[in-house]
């Protein structure tokens, strides 16, 4: 009797959570074997795993949480992570599986991201992302925030390192929310997987492997975005990188990538020189209905008339609308950062996004 793909999906499950057990190693027996049934009887001599019948019911558990298992012989999964030496097996996904068939730009950087690094990431995001990409990053701080922020009217993918239910960072967690009713998170880790230090480049050549291309913002010298780099050039998918300034940090490994060879990254024409623009995506563009428009009241929108894309300090509004109490200005301020209208990089400073 064929075996079914449930049965598949939990064969390779329990063979994944073996400790010491990867993708290289359950490819290093299945290209052997070639049959699902003989890797599992394989690993189950040498180690002391139970049948995969529990693991279909784990499986089908998840499923009714909204959390879906795609193994890599199905159409679902995307063929390009197949570029990869050590392909995910199994991945798992909630959220619009449809977007894994949508053309792909990463968009990643540090976590400790300077102001005009933020907007640079969030409109570079936005306009890729109205050209016809779904953009692709590791909901970290920073940067990864940011792009999947000026994606939000479009499409865009998280990819986790941990399992897709354990969201890291909490502060991201309205985000994460938001990427779960409207768009996509993914993980090659089965729920419930602590996001562990050693998970993360395992997390970053994903992000690599999905795309067409890999913009890096704001990289520091020893940094997750420059593994995700090295990834992206492993598997010939080219890297774009914003170049600053020479006494900062945070830019000193994007520069050092254009040193090498990246291309260099000042606006969307830079990036689709190189990748073309996208066939048409798949999954159109989120309609929002006529009630989840946003609404602005009489203050919000005085403030809105008098911010710019330059920072103004906040007790510049202070001066400039005393005809308000502070707490006023202050709850103004908050619910226009909740509709993702300004942005304050810090406490004393606001901008329009």
């Amino acid at each position: 009797m064929a075996i079914t793909q449930l049965q598949k999906q939990a064969i390779i499950y329990q063979i994944l959570k073996i400790q010491g057990v990867g993708p290289v190693s359950f490819w290093k027996e299945f290209n052997r074997t070639q049959d699902f049934e003989s890797t599992f009887k394989a690993f189950q001599s040498r180690f002391s795993i139970e049948t995969s019948e529990d693991a279909a019911k784990i499986i089908e558990k998840y499923s009714q949480q909204g959390i879906t298992c795609i193994g890599f012989w199905q159409s679902e999964y995307p063929v390009q992570l197949k570029r990869l030496h050590d392909v995910p097996p199994l991945l798992w996904v909630k959220g619009k599986i449809e977007l894994l068939k949508n053309p792909q730009i990463a968009i990643v950087g540090g976590r400790n991201a300077s102001f005009h690094g933020i907007k640079f990431a969030k409109d570079i995001s936005e306009s890729l992302s109205n050209s016809g990409f779904t953009i692709v990053s590791g909901l970290a701080k920073g940067i990864d925030k940011a792009a999947h922020q000026g994606a939000l009217k479009n499409h865009t993918i998280a990819v986790l390192a941990g399992g897709v239910d354990k969201l890291y960072p909490q502060e991201n967690a309205d985000l994460y929310e938001e990427l779960l009713a409207h768009h996509l998170i993914i993980s090659e880790m089965s729920p419930g997987t602590e996001p562990i230090a050693e998970l993360f480049p395992r997390r970053n050549r994903i992000i690599a492997a999905l795309s067409s291309g890999i913009c890096v913002i704001e990289a520091a010298m020893k940094s997750g975005s420059l593994l995700t780099a090295k990834y992206a050039l492993e598997i010939g998918v080219p890297i774009f990188a914003c170049p600053g300034h020479p006494y900062d940090p945070r830019t000193r490994g994007a520069n050092m990538l254009i040193k090498d060879g990246a291309y260099l990254l000042e606006n969307i024409q830079d990036i689709l020189d190189q990748v073309g623009l996208p066939q048409q995506p798949m999954v159109k563009p989120i309609e929002k209905t006529a009630q989840e428009k946003i609404k602005v009241n009489a203050l919000s929108q005085e403030i809105l008339n008098a911010l710019s894309h330059t920072p103004i300090r906040v007790d510049e509004l202070f001066k400039n609308f005393n005809q308000y109490s502070t707490e006023q200005i202050l709850t103004a301020l908050s619910e226009l950062e909740l509709k993702n209208m300004v942005c304050r990089p810090n406490i004393d400073v606001v901008t329009l996004r």
